[in-house]
């Protein structure tokens, strides 16, 4: 069962207690302080289920870490080397590194979590299959062994499952580890300074943190708003520094100063159940993706530079995959109808309760109802969409992906039999076998051949019904400077901030 974060508060004070008296605060103490968001709640704060991956970029510090520039840096470790064959990398750990109660990170604390991440059965345990045997050589070397060559494993060691923890931690909390953010340890820029589920946190600077120098804030105050207007009118009362847009704001701002566009490689998808018994058939799969209009969904639903997509890895991931595949457009209402219209059909899908998931159900459900396709939408928060989709409980299901690390597999996997993230049902054994091919194909022009034939028979198979891929418009302070956004592994991070109030 997964695990969910201790509620501290009652969510029916979320302005009481999230807009609070922070701002008052900063200005009578001259702490710097940013006002950000986030649409949903935190879900843990344990790396081995970092589904709500944000958090653990700000309170974590992996080996390496993507920077301000998205260039890899040492960060936990000081350095790295790799032997000849590509299959043993040696990291030597910054003597300096601390968690938030003054303890030194250690070698062990890796080997350990990675350890624990099998242990546990998690879900992103999938992750680690590269790695053969992790050691602790000694407290600040760290050598791991992988099963073959992973040219992107560097990347993969930014993300949460890769960070370390503490056993003896982790002992004392047992089951309760990872669910209530103040009573565990932290390694990253930031640590827990106050949480409230489904209102807000904040972190404040930890003063352990190896690089604490370079860390120019004191605390970030984050609010869960769920509601786009509200934090757009959040932002102009200066109670936000971050806010993002919906469609409908783009034009009255983008000619602002505060005005932002992000594009990233997080892709919107549509599950299709294949427990479902209409949704065994191909056709009809097919017919649904066909049925709604991708382009006009973007431009004038979201309005921000979204792509609309027919493909599962994201444009821009790697130039040289992008270059083995053709993109086409599926949208075809008129062969969508020949195949959905005399069905009768009756399905319901899962959409999360914020407001763009919403207007994109709407839009979806308003298409297949063109096609005699009556769709029940059923909205719901993250949790309990991703534990409805864990059980099979939907015919169709509105998801997201975010990359892991940098490369097309961290997409591709998620479909193979058996991936704890295959929620629909799916297999096909060349699917499969192509994924296992190119694990070992050590031709990196072959190997990517061998991913874009894989991609084309999950799309052909409709699995899923790629939506779009997202491009971020946000309103940001302009006193408020590197708040550096991601498009592998986390969405952002804090550490680089500065703000310049005046």
């Amino acid at each position: 069962m997964k695990k969910t974060l201790i509620a501290a508060a009652s969510t029916a004070v979320l302005l009481a207690g999230c807009a609070t008296t922070e701002p008052a605060e900063e200005k009578k103490a001259d702490k710097k302080v940013l006002h950000t968001m986030e649409s949903y709640d935190l879900l843990s704060v344990d790396p081995a289920d970092a589904i709500t991956s944000n958090i653990f970029n700000q309170i974590y510090e992996g080996l390496y870490r993507f920077d301000a520039n998205n260039e890899l840096v040492p960060a936990a470790a000081k350095s790295h080397s790799v032997s000849e064959d590509g299959k043993v990398y040696t990291f030597k750990l910054d003597p300096n590194a601390k968690w938030s109660d003054g303890k030194p990170v250690t070698a062990e604390n890796f080997r350990y979590a990675f350890e624990r991440v099998i242990k546990t059965n998690s879900p992103f345990a999938y992750l680690l299959e590269p790695v053969e045997k992790t050691t602790a050589v000694d407290d600040e070397t760290l050598r791991i062994e992988l099963k073959r060559p992973t040219p992107y494993f560097l990347s993969m060691t930014t993300f949460g499952t890769y960070m370390p923890v503490r056993e003896d931690i982790v002992k004392t909390e047992g089951d309760q580890f990872g669910t209530d953010p103040k009573t565990n340890v932290y390694n990253g820029p930031f640590t827990f300074k106050k949480y409230q589920a489904e209102q807000g946190y904040t972190l404040a600077k930890n003063a352990e943190y190896a690089d604490r120098k370079n860390v120019k804030i004191d605390e970030v105050d984050v609010k869960i708003i769920k509601d786009p207007m509200l934090a757009i009118n959040l932002f102009e009362s200066g109670e936000l520094d971050v806010a993002p847009l919906n469609s409908e704001n783009v034009v009255t701002y983008k000619d602002q100063k505060e005005y932002n566009t992000f594009s990233d490689s997080r892709m919107f998808f549509i599950r299709m159940n294949e427990k479902t018994n209409a949704l065994k058939d191909k056709q009809t799969r097919q017919a649904i993706d066909a049925a709604y209009d991708k382009k006009a969904l973007t431009e004038t639903l979201l309005g921000n530079g979204s792509l609309p997509a027919d493909y599962i890895v994201p444009q821009e991931l790697d130039p040289k995959y992008d270059s083995t595949r053709q993109i086409e457009s599926s949208y075809d209402a008129t062969a969508a109808n020949k195949v959905l219209a005399n069905q009768n059909l009756k399905l319901t899908m899962l959409i999360e309760d914020d407001d763009v998931s919403k207007k994109i159900g709407e839009y979806i459900q308003g298409a297949l109802k063109k096609q005699n396709v009556d769709v029940k939408l059923l909205s719901l928060p993250k949790k309990e969409r991703l534990a409805r989709e864990g059980r099979g409980d939907y015919d169709l299901s509105l998801a997201s992906w975010a990359p892991d690390y940098q490369d097309a597999t961290t997409y591709l996997n998620l479909f193979t039999t058996g991936n704890p993230f295959n929620m629909m049902d799916y297999s096909n054994k060349q699917y499969d076998r192509l994924l296992k091919q190119a694990e070992s194909e050590l031709d990196q022009d072959k190997r990517l051949a061998l991913l874009s034939k894989a991609e084309s028979v999950l799309l052909d198979d409709q699995a899923i019904s790629p939506v779009y891929q997202r491009k971020n418009a946000f309103l940001q302070n302009t006193e408020v400077k590197n708040l550096a956004r991601h498009n592998v592994g986390t969405d952002i991070s804090y550490k680089y901030v500065e703000i310049n109030r005046n």
